[in-house]
């Protein structure tokens, strides 16, 4: 299956696991990883800070009704647009109707994301911030599905605020202590054993920017550890499955993509996708090319990364469905 699956020029490493409930269907992999390899999951690493945040809803220490600036300082917050409207729900569907300060352009004409391939640094919250207030929003709060990581980094501020804790105490705590989770981590910027992610044929860490991004992307894991954790996470053993029910997946920028209660959502209707059945997924990806995803119609649980930033990783995930 690797032979074909994985046969792309551009996927030089990758690691993917696929379960139909509790058993393994497919394990592959590429370029000398495995299921162990240590890698940046990216933008998963959101999941982990709504499940976070929905821990801390079953607790009652805020409501999905909270506002921001009633959670957060105003000279932390009061500078983004629309602040006072925008609630824990907004954060996490996706609606606040702030702009992407990493993809969307800046004033000065730049656009931050492509200026970290080109030179690794960290991005702080006060920068991040000071770049959400500078742009115009997309909306008012609610009114439409805008993805921006600035949504996650302030749902990891509400998070530290609330309970005193910092991000890793409170990983450790309500996610990897009950998985018994042993190398799911933040990026700490002095790793030596993470796998290269790639830009092309260019293959880099970014460890300064990885270690900045946290809520929104600072996680490293094993593919195993990740498979874990999904799969905890769509049957509500971290919080209430209460919170997964219903969700109302809007468009999002990245079309076929939609957003909803903290997941990614994509399914392709069978004409627009005749060779290559679609089904629904709900889960999240990242930039990286990191995935982790559950297919309802199927009850397939899938992970992994192909470390590509060029090559989105969807065909990989579908024909890894359509197969086993």
């Amino acid at each position: 299956m690797e032979n074909t699956i994985l046969s792309n020029k551009k996927i030089h490493q990758a690691t993917v696991l696929a379960y139909r409930g509790e058993q393994k269907v497919a394990e592959l992999s590429k370029g000398g990883m495995t299921c162990d390899s240590p890698f940046a999951i990216a933008s998963i690493s959101k999941l982990y800070t709504h499940a976070m945040t929905f821990a801390m809803i079953d607790k009652r220490l805020l409501a999905y009704t909270s506002r921001l600036v009633d959670l957060l300082p105003a000279d932390k917050v009061g500078c983004l647009p629309n602040a006072k409207e925008v609630t824990v729900r907004h954060l996490i569907d996706q609606t606040s109707g702030f702009a992407n300060h990493e993809l969307d352009k800046l004033p000065n004409g730049t656009v931050l994301f492509k200026e970290i391939l080109h030179q690794d640094r960290a991005v702080s919250v006060v920068e991040s911030l000071r770049l959400v207030a500078a742009l115009p929003p997309k909306g008012k709060p609610g009114s439409r599905a805008y993805y921006a990581d600035i949504n996650a980094l302030l749902l990891g501020e509400i998070c530290e605020t609330l309970t005193g804790k910092t991000l890793p105490a409170l990983l450790a705590e309500i996610i990897c202590q009950p998985l018994g989770l042993k190398n799911t981590h933040y990026c700490t910027g002095n790793e030596n054993n993470i796998t290269p992610i790639y830009n092309g044929s260019h293959a880099a860490f970014w460890l300064k920017y990885l270690s900045a991004q946290m809520a929104q992307g600072g996680i490293v894991a094993t593919n195993h550890e990740l498979m874990q954790f999904l799969q905890a996470f769509m049957k509500g053993q971290l919080f209430s499955k209460n919170h997964l029910t219903n969700p109302n997946f809007r468009r999002i920028q990245f079309i076929p993509l939609k957003y909803g209660s903290g997941m990614m959502q994509l399914k392709i209707p069978r004409i627009l996708s005749p060779f290559v059945p679609a089904p629904e997924i709900i889960g999240h990806s990242g930039s990286s090319g990191s995935f982790a995803f559950y297919c309802p119609s199927k009850n397939i649980f899938i992970t992994g990364t192909i470390n590509q930033i060029q090559h989105r990783p969807f065909a990989v995930i579908y024909r890894i469905i359509n197969k086993v």
